[in-house]
């Protein structure tokens, strides 16, 4: 193929993610604080990028926080590598007091971890430890070098199911490339 061949196959332009959408860490991505991770975007803006890291298990468990009777029930992750002393919880909007929410992501809530609120315990809340942030234009930047594939995200993907598993139940469902890195192993070159 001549060189104005490849020129007609300029790679589309890249998405750019909204609340809601997973970046999907490429497996060229080698740093271990993203290597084959999901994050779930909570925010893409003028001011940055935010999100939280939905398939890695945290070392911290509910017993080690002071949360809420009712956040008793939670399964805790690893949200990402900034503020590593912070907590954010989501949880389905639809199942949740409005009392409990603020803006999140379609379907999903940022929860008040503060509230003294008098509910039952709230099944199917997640508290991430961290989060993945990024500073003006640094997320586009890295999605542009191909170091993270943006697609659509569901509530589903944040709370059902295990953590772990996610990776692969996210890919399968793409129609492009990327389906096929569901089935990579942890580290490529060593097998």
């Amino acid at each position: 193929m001549d060189s104005s061949g490849l020129e007609k196959m300029r790679r589309p332009q890249p998405r750019v993610p909204r609340p809601g959408d997973i970046l999907v860490a490429a497996p060229s991505l080698v740093d271990p604080n993203f290597r084959k991770c999901l994050v779930f975007m909570l925010q893409h803006d003028d001011d940055g990028s935010a999100g939280v890291i939905i398939n890695r298990p945290s070392r911290h468990t509910v017993a080690d926080m002071q949360l809420p009777q009712w956040a008793a029930r939670a399964t805790v992750l690893a949200g990402g590598p900034v503020a590593e002393d912070s907590v954010l919880a989501l949880a389905a909007a639809d199942r949740l007091p409005e009392y409990l929410q603020a803006a999140g992501a379609p379907g999903i809530a940022v929860v008040d971890l503060d509230s003294e609120a008098d509910v039952p315990p709230i099944d199917g809340l997640r508290i991430f430890v961290g989060y993945a942030g990024w500073s003006e234009g640094q997320l586009m930047a890295e999605i542009a070098r191909d170091d993270w594939h943006v697609v659509a995200g569901t509530a589903d993907d944040v709370l059902l199911g295990d953590a772990e598993s996610s990776w692969s139940r996210v890919l399968r469902r793409q129609r492009d490339h990327t389906r096929l890195w569901s089935t990579l192993p942890m580290l490529p070159a060593a097998n």
